[in-house]
């Protein structure tokens, strides 16, 4: 009977996953940009982010295509910013983020 409550509590824990991470925003915000979904990747991104991802947007249209997956991503907090290093095929590439009010959004530099 202990250990079914344990096992429970195991289970609600690990359920309640921080969605307010670095490698958690830096995922979703890879993973809809790879697939061409600019709107849901500015979501995760700061408003100067946002913006650089509409005018993309306008300028891909339907020659967005589909780019391999992201893997192996790290990330390297340091007080209210975040490097994430990832790669994508066999190329190493970086991502920042910044805390803004307390949510961990994408910013890139223009």
């Amino acid at each position: 009977m202990i250990v079914g409550i344990a096992a429970f509590f195991v289970l609600i824990l690990s359920s309640c996953q921080s969605k307010n991470t670095p490698e958690y925003i830096a995922d979703k915000f890879l993973t809809h940009l790879s697939n061409g979904e600019f709107e849901e990747a500015s979501e995760y991104a700061t408003e100067q982010t946002g913006q650089m991802l509409s005018m993309a947007a306008a300028f891909a249209g339907e020659m967005m295509e589909e780019r391999e997956k992201h893997e192996n991503l790290t990330c390297e907090i340091e007080d209210d910013k975040a490097k994430c290093t990832y790669t994508v095929g066999d190329e190493i590439d970086t991502i920042d983020l910044v805390k803004q009010d307390g949510k961990w959004l994408v910013h890139q530099d223009k």
